[in-house]
């Protein structure tokens, strides 16, 4: 399965983890690292972004078989047309 490049860029930007290094009080141990989400719902988010993704690409490729079914002057095919362009029929 391919995702469109900006869907992918927002994705990582979403599951992006920021990390810092500060002084430890543990002995034996000069600094700690401290990792977290920058958006804590942000890898929820992109899941739930590319799983939509996928289901829009599997939706337009049923239209385009319905659509290539019927021919190019019947009206379902039309509505397929217009579901896939979001246009009004």
């Amino acid at each position: 399965m391919s995702i469109t490049n900006d869907i992918h860029d927002l994705c990582e930007k979403l599951r992006a983890v920021e990390s810092s290094r500060g002084p430890s009080n543990w002995s034996g141990i000069r600094e700690v690292t401290t990792n977290w989400n920058r958006n804590p719902d942000g890898p929820k988010a992109a899941d739930t972004i590319e799983r939509q993704a996928a289901e829009i690409k599997r939706l337009r490729g049923a239209l385009e078989k319905v659509a290539t079914y019927y021919g190019p002057s019947h009206r379902i095919t039309e509505i397929a047309r217009a579901a896939l362009t979001g246009e009004d029929t």
